[in-house]
């Protein structure tokens, strides 16, 4: 008996730290996460889903918050013809009133054989000015998961944190912050906005089930009703190339650049659809805090959101744009 003991005892030893030998590390899940962002767009060419959309503004000083705005929109996630994908959003109705002839709008450009990536982003564009509260450009669901692709990895530093289930799918926490320069995103002006958050993921193939991403100091001074909206240079990654250096710092004509306190939490939940499989954003929240344009003035103010996303819509390879 104790000649099998001291057999056994080395193997005893060993399996522990074999255990932990093949626990993946950040680094290791990373490069999951990045070849699962690369694929993301091949799986599919178009999908569409209904986005409901509220909004609320709360100004610093008022007794009341502003009444909330609630935008009914189509969400797209759309491949690009020679590789990468990109997301737009077209809102169809305000507070329940149709803008123009907006309904099917981006699903009839984007399903053409002649839809050209900048017919898209100018209708996403148009969207953007129906936010409420801060300016941004920024706020589609899957705007995290566009700075993820392997080309971008080493922009950032990434952390394990501990495991948590997200709707019976078990996940490990990443944080991640941004440390190389330039940032993806920047101010107008080109000052930098690094990134940090953390990721949710499931480590046996690198799907995102939840991300969060924060930033502070992305509004200009304001001057104008539209100057807080940052530069994003990573959110259309053609040929899986995230980012891109940003304009050069200096001041926007008739505009005061210098940056402000402001600062935005943005949270989205993905969900895997029945028929599809894609796991396609379900929830996001935000929450922004800093300058709001009030009757000609700036005013510290925050503004919080809520979207959903259901009655998604796939489109086989025939609907791709073509990156001008």
């Amino acid at each position: 008996m104790r000649h099998l003991a001291r057999l056994l005892a080395p193997a005893l030893l060993l399996w522990p730290a074999l255990t932990i030998a093949q626990e993946p590390s950040a680094t290791d899940i990373m490069t999951r996460v990045g070849a699962y962002a690369a694929a993301y767009g091949e799986k599919t060419s178009i999908v569409v889903a209904s986005e409901t959309y509220t909004q609320l503004v709360t100004v610093e000083g008022m007794a009341e918050p502003s009444r909330p705005i609630k935008l009914d929109a189509e969400f797209a996630i759309v491949k690009l013809q020679g590789g990468g994908w990109t997301g737009f959003r077209d809102v169809i109705e305000v507070n329940d009133e149709p803008v123009g002839d907006h309904k099917d709008r981006l699903m009839a450009l984007l399903t053409s054989e002649s839809a050209t990536l900048s017919e898209a982003t100018r209708i996403a564009n148009e969207s953007a000015r129906f936010n409420i509260g801060m300016n941004r450009n920024f706020n589609t669901p899957t705007a995290a998961l566009f700075f993820f692709l392997p080309a971008n990895l080493d922009r950032f530093t990434f952390t394990k944190k501990g495991a948590k289930e997200i709707d019976k799918i078990k996940t490990v926490e990443i944080a991640f912050k941004e440390t190389k320069l330039p940032t993806l995103v920047t101010t107008r002006a080109g000052a930098n906005v690094p990134l940090e958050g953390s990721l949710w993921v499931n480590v046996t193939d690198g799907t995102v089930v939840r991300t969060r991403m924060h930033m502070e100091k992305f509004a200009d001074q304001q001057l104008a009703p539209d100057q807080a909206a940052p530069r994003l240079t990573g959110p259309t990654n053609v040929t899986g190339n995230g980012g891109g250096r940003p304009a050069a710092s200096g001041n926007v004509a008739g505009m005061d650049t210098r940056p402000i306190d402001s600062s935005a939490d943005i949270e989205v939940t993905y969900r895997k659809p029945a028929g599809i499989d894609l796991w396609l954003p379900a929830q996001m929240t935000e929450l922004y805090e800093g300058p709001i344009f009030l009757k000609n003035r700036p005013a510290s103010g925050r503004t919080t959101t809520r979207a959903s996303y259901s009655n998604f819509r796939q489109f086989g390879a025939a609907g791709k744009i073509v990156p001008q």
